[in-house]
């Protein structure tokens, strides 16, 4: 009785925060703080950028000015600059090539400055727009997984916020970031333009994520065909175009479907016609080629580890890791609990990550206004994962970055789910929820403690 009284003064007490999205932002910064705080404390790798990252991006920039034959068509590299000079000039060894896109801005700033010294502040840089990721993931997820009332929107967003901030996929990218942080950061803020019905601005960001990133245009692309093919072999099933009901409001007919399909398909076609020039003027790549990233160019392969291998991103990080992290040779017994119990830590955050899984499912199946924003960056996702199977093995800590946001949303989706399924009254729900949800937290925090040096 007095648990019902509560509950019915706790939902009449609801009506001041009907603007509550500015409290939910200084939440959003305050945990992002603190995390930012408490892992450059007590991470033994802090969030600073590691040192071969650093090296990557000043050697990318000069490249930049002092090799124009890459920037003309759109391309820098990770390379010396003398090695790449003498690999254009001379036809000398092989150069590794990067998109230049995500290297305007610092080459800009160095420009203006004439020094590196700026780059001391690239971790924080970095860390304020995985933060700003992080809060535009929250907002759409809010939406998503159907929040009742303020409260609810406060609690379950800081859920969200905090399950992408510390999970071990985020926290890799703030010590070495691969181009799959801008990727998902514009393409979540084309997700959040598409969803205030800002088409154009919507389309223009889409583009700019999928530049950055074209394997990510090439898989919604092929997404997008597939939904069409089978609405045409199933025509007699289907009264409506299938492919339209996973676009974007205000792109579901065939003239939206043409935007963008030509958008992702655009990024895709740019990326060979500049990797053809670079080819004509004689710079030879030291990228790997499509079947190598597959894993079935041939038998000395080695870090083709399967299926099973492309997979181990579930775990936040590599069972290998438990095996060489600071193994001590005097005491044995302790060497045998430190395996065991990083492990365990590993393991953990796998089954958190397949309920994830479940719990993104579910939502699909729920509430079917989620297909649009959900269903292309999924099958995207378990595409890439199953086909390239040697690079989710050999670059996990890179392509999984992803999974942090359809983690996030995944698991409070199930949470939330399932706290209604077992009609919980909203104050027993948070009560219940607030332990769970914090023992998950701890312990994607220990798993990001496991990560070594090269992610």
């Amino acid at each position: 009785m007095i648990l019902k009284e509560l509950n019915n003064i706790y939902l009449n007490n609801i009506s001041y925060l009907k603007n509550n999205i500015v409290i939910r932002i200084i939440l959003y910064f305050s945990f992002a703080c603190l995390f930012f705080y408490f892992m450059q404390t007590y991470s033994p790798l802090g969030i600073n950028w590691t040192s071969y990252h650093y090296e990557r991006v000043v050697n990318s920039i000069r490249n930049i000015f002092e090799n124009p034959q890459l920037t003309l068509f759109g391309y820098t590299s990770w390379s010396d600059v003398i090695d790449v000079s003498n690999s254009i000039e001379n036809n000398i060894g092989k150069i590794y090539i990067v998109p230049i896109i995500t290297y305007v801005f610092p080459a800009i700033l160095y420009k203006i400055f004439g020094n590196f010294e700026f780059l001391n502040y690239g971790s924080l840089i970095d860390y304020i727009f995985i933060s700003f990721t992080g809060i535009l993931i929250s907002e759409i997820g809010i939406l998503l997984i159907s929040v009742r009332n303020n409260i609810d929107s406060i609690f379950y967003g800081i859920i969200i916020f905090l399950l992408f901030l510390t999970s071990p996929w985020t926290y890799r990218m703030m010590l070495a970031p691969w181009y799959e942080v801008g990727f998902l950061g514009i393409y979540i803020c084309s997700i959040y333009f598409f969803i205030k019905n800002k088409i154009n601005i919507g389309l223009i960001f889409l583009f700019i994520s999928l530049s950055i990133h074209y394997i990510w245009g090439f898989l919604i692309f092929s997404f997008l065909i597939l939904t069409f093919l089978i609405n045409i072999i199933y025509k007699n099933i289907f009264k409506n175009n299938l492919g339209y009901s996973y676009l974007p409001n205000g792109l579901q007919n065939r003239e939206g479907f043409i935007k963008y399909s030509l958008v992702c398909l655009s990024s895709f076609i740019l990326h060979f016609i500049r990797a053809a020039g670079v080819r004509l003027i004689g710079i030879n790549s030291l990228n790997s080629g499509v079947l190598n990233r597959i894993g079935i160019d041939n038998v000395n392969n080695i870090h083709h580890g399967g299926l099973l291998g492309s997979l181990q991103f579930l775990g936040g990080n590599r069972y290998s890791l438990c095996l060489n992290n600071n193994m001590e040779k005097t005491y044995i017994m302790e060497n045998y609990i430190k395996v065991f119990n990083c492990s365990l830590s590993i393991s953990t955050m796998a089954i958190f990550a397949l309920l994830s899984i479940f719990g993104l499912f579910f939502l699909l199946k729920v509430n079917v206004k989620t297909k649009s924003i959900l269903q292309p960056i999924v099958w995207s996702f378990l595409f890439f994962s199953f086909i390239f199977q040697q690079s989710f093995a050999a670059h996990l800590q890179g392509h999984s970055y992803v999974f942090g946001f359809l983690f996030a949303v995944g698991f409070t989706f199930l949470i939330k789910y399932l706290s209604e399924i077992l009609k919980l009254s909203q104050i027993s729900e948070k009560i219940i929820l607030l332990p769970l949800i914090s023992g998950v937290i701890i312990n994607s925090i220990r798993v990001c403690y496991l990560t070594g040096i090269n992610g």
